[in-house]
């Protein structure tokens, strides 16, 4: 009996090195490993070339009836016709060359399953954040009632049996562990608690709010040393920067930029405690799976965030702060709890042991896409 074929839709060739070491560049990698030592056949389609988006570009994508620049689904071609399965993951926005690339596919392959990943949802207020983005929701609202006519599941991180109409497969995101190796070097102590924050930095992480809360927490008299090292580039970067100045929290706070291999395992090995996200609730996500937690998790990292992180929902773990999501100002003095809570008792060594066990347990890629590849399975055998 003959493989299941698929296609798997997302990425541009040519990319520079900021975007294949991305979290996303890495989860679709294993996503795609995943699929094929399942025993399925699928490999990755992706946009033909680099693009830069320049003010032109970026004022046509906003125009009725243009795509995002680089969506590698935003015409149909030949070659994507006599596939048992399709997964695309959804572009930034939606447009109607998307929505007609798609309608292709499904006349083309009426039996082939195909698979929708929603990479956030709901997404109207990351749309609408700023207001030369609203084109880009307007078309949202126009173009996704009519992608029911040609998929089969949306996939997301989301506790709605349907969305838009559409049965959903419930996904955590997950890591391969084999890019992500356990800490060793872990460097010497210096007293000081530190805690690591990667992220691609925008307003819906929140680290502002743990800038407030040092700020605050020093003016009051706290005399211990925390150490927030931040590692990333984004549109929050200057804002975090005017915060730091302006709140003399320069020994307290590192900026350190994109990084990356050994220079980001080195940062890694320095600290104590994880900060995934302050302000998904922002933008209506009460829930979250953020690519960032797990690996903080595969890293052996205690983790702090508000809101829900889906790995730890009905389970005894321990090694999570999950701060209230009204609060705009972080209290220093429960994260300085936190962290007594764990390392007096315990060795950093041994917590890191524990809480990687803990993640390849529950959120290894081989496990987190076992919903996706039996749906796969089931639905193309039967039309076989």
């Amino acid at each position: 009996m003959s493989k299941i074929k698929g296609l798997y839709f997302y990425g541009y060739e040519n990319a520079d090195i900021r975007f294949r070491n991305a979290g996303i560049e890495k989860k679709v990698a294993a996503q795609i490993k995943a699929l094929n030592q399942s025993g399925l056949s699928c490999r990755q389609v992706k946009y033909p070339k680099r693009f830069s988006l320049s003010i032109w570009r970026k004022i046509i994508m906003r125009l009725p009836f243009q795509g995002p620049i680089g969506d590698c689904l935003s015409r149909h071609k030949p070659e994507f016709d006599g596939f048992d399965f399709y997964y695309i993951r959804r572009p930034i926005f939606l447009s109607l060359p998307h929505l007609l690339a798609i309608r292709k596919i499904r006349r083309h392959n009426p039996h082939a399953v195909i698979l929708y990943e929603l990479w956030t949802y709901p997404i109207k207020k990351e749309l609408i954040r700023r207001w030369f983005n609203h084109p880009f929701w307007w078309k949202e609202v126009c173009y996704m009632p009519f992608l029911k006519r040609y998929i089969n599941r949306y996939v997301a991180v989301s506790n709605l049996d349907k969305i838009e109409g559409v049965a959903t497969i419930k996904m955590k995101n997950g890591i391969d562990f084999d890019l992500i190796p356990p800490p060793i070097n872990l460097s010497p102590e210096d007293r000081s608690i530190h805690i690591v924050a990667v992220a691609k930095i925008t307003i819906w992480h929140g680290y502002d709010r743990f800038l407030q809360g040092m700020y605050r927490y020093y003016k009051s008299g706290g005399n211990r040393k925390i150490v927030l090292h931040i590692v990333g580039t984004g549109s929050g970067q200057q804002k975090l920067n005017e915060m730091i100045k302006e709140m003399n929290l320069n020994e307290n706070v590192v900026m350190h930029g994109f990084k990356t291999g050994t220079e980001l395992d080195a940062i890694y090995n320095k600290c104590h405690l994880g900060l995934i996200s302050l302000a998904t609730q922002d933008k209506d996500i009460y829930i979250h799976s953020t690519l960032k937690s797990r690996e903080y998790l595969a890293k052996g990292l205690p983790t702090i965030a508000t809101g829900i992180t889906d790995v730890f929902v009905n389970t005894d773990y321990k090694y999570n702060l999950e701060l209230p999501m009204n609060e705009k100002i972080v209290d220093m003095n429960r994260i300085i709890a936190f962290y007594d809570q764990i390392y007096t008792h315990a060795t950093r060594q041994q917590v890191m042991t524990e809480i990687r066990e803990f993640a390849e347990r529950t959120i290894a890629i081989q496990t987190t896409m076992k919903p996706i590849i039996q749906y796969i399975k089931d639905s193309v055998n039967f039309y076989k």
